[in-house]
């Protein structure tokens, strides 16, 4: 557990990073600044396992409206019934996927990321049982795997692409795992990690 301890060290005693300006220009396209995002969170659940860390994703169930067949971290939309964003992430968590995260294990969260659907969400970190029983909502996800926390965070894993949108250059990533390829604001979101990792050891 010592190389475990020390990441989770890392991610609570490094820089805070910030999220690429190229999203936020992207998302200025299809939202004014006086837009209201509907709030969300999402859980980074990792796993202790012998090699280190792994992290659980998710593929979202192809028949859903918003980013089909995605590979997302579990997570949703803040309801009126929740405390605070913690309680989404963890009621989503569950009802996604049927793990069950303690409050008590959230260690750490991310700046809020805008998303093209219309979202403002706050992804939470959280350590969860190694023995966790996945039971995948058939509504909402299509498949639940896990990826080594050290390949999602190695920089040389996470490959950039460039693409022009009315005369901008913006910047996307991409991650590839196995049959998986994992974009957009999960994406983000762990290049946002990556960053914070690599940076605390500069």
């Amino acid at each position: 557990m010592g190389e475990q301890q020390q990441i989770l060290t890392r991610f609570l005693m490094a820089p805070s990073q910030q999220y690429d300006a190229s999203h936020k220009r992207r998302i200025s396209h299809h939202f004014t600044d006086d837009t209201y995002f509907k709030p969300a969170a999402v859980l980074i659940p990792l796993v202790p396992r012998k090699q280190g860390f792994n992290v659980v994703l998710t593929r979202r169930a192809e028949h859903l409206k918003h980013h089909p067949g995605q590979i997302a971290f579990p997570g949703g939309r803040f309801e009126a019934s929740d405390n605070d964003l913690i309680t989404t992430a963890l009621r989503e968590t569950f009802e996604e996927t049927g793990i069950i995260c303690q409050r008590n294990n959230v260690i750490s969260q991310l700046p809020p990321l805008a998303t093209i659907s219309g979202y403002m969400v706050t992804p939470f970190i959280s350590t969860i049982s190694s023995n966790y029983a996945a039971k995948p909502d058939p509504g909402e996800v299509d498949t639940i795997f896990e990826v080594p926390l050290n390949y999602l965070l190695n920089p040389n894993n996470i490959h950039s692409h460039q693409f022009r949108l009315r005369g901008e250059s913006h910047q996307v990533y991409a991650i590839p795992y196995h049959n998986y390829s994992i974009w957009g604001a999960t994406a983000q979101i762990i290049k946002l990690l990556s960053n914070q990792i690599w940076e605390d050891k500069k």
